[in-house]
């Protein structure tokens, strides 16, 4: 684990260029800190390997999709992202890179998620937590409502957790 001073930490609005560092982190959270929480066919469901059709795909949703996103940086390296989905006030995503877990990065990037939730209206945000995210969601406000069952893409079920907060 890296140790960050929180001005170290940067959260901008993340562009189309960010879309393969964004998926690896995305990729290393879940391999790295989901795995003690799920079998192994949910983890290689959840975070497929990285290919050059992806990283298009996702950069192209970053120009015209409904989610606003975010990255964290640190030292120009992106450490860290997050999502919102305003239209459904669904909070889609806080995922870390697994060297910057527990130094404040997830924090940033949920506090910036919730500010511009406010600034856009929304009353409160909700979202189906990963079972090792629980503890930082609720650390931050949100709360239990409960087991879900999340379907991957391939049409796996995946356990969660209910999870929202009043803003």
């Amino acid at each position: 684990m890296s140790e960050v001073v929180k001005s170290d930490i940067k959260v901008r609005s993340c562009l189309p260029s960010d879309a393969e560092s964004v998926l690896k982190v995305h990729r290393a959270a879940i391999h790295e800190t989901a795995s003690s929480c799920y079998p192994k066919e949910i983890i290689q469901d959840w975070a497929s390997p990285i290919t050059p059709s992806k990283i298009k795909a996702f950069a192209d949703n970053t120009v015209v999709g409904e989610e606003t996103r975010i990255v964290a940086e640190i030292n120009g390296l992106i450490v860290g992202f997050g999502a919102i989905f305003v239209s459904n006030y669904e909070l889609r995503a806080v995922y870390v890179s697994p060297n910057f877990g527990r130094s404040g990065v997830g924090t940033a990037i949920l506090q910036e998620l919730e500010r511009l939730a406010r600034e856009q209206g929304l009353p409160e945000l909700h979202l189906n937590a990963s079972l090792n995210a629980e503890p930082f969601y609720q650390v931050n406000g949100y709360m239990n409502e409960g087991f879900e069952e999340h379907t991957l893409r391939s049409g796996r079920k995946m356990p969660s957790i209910r999870m929202r907060k009043k803003l």
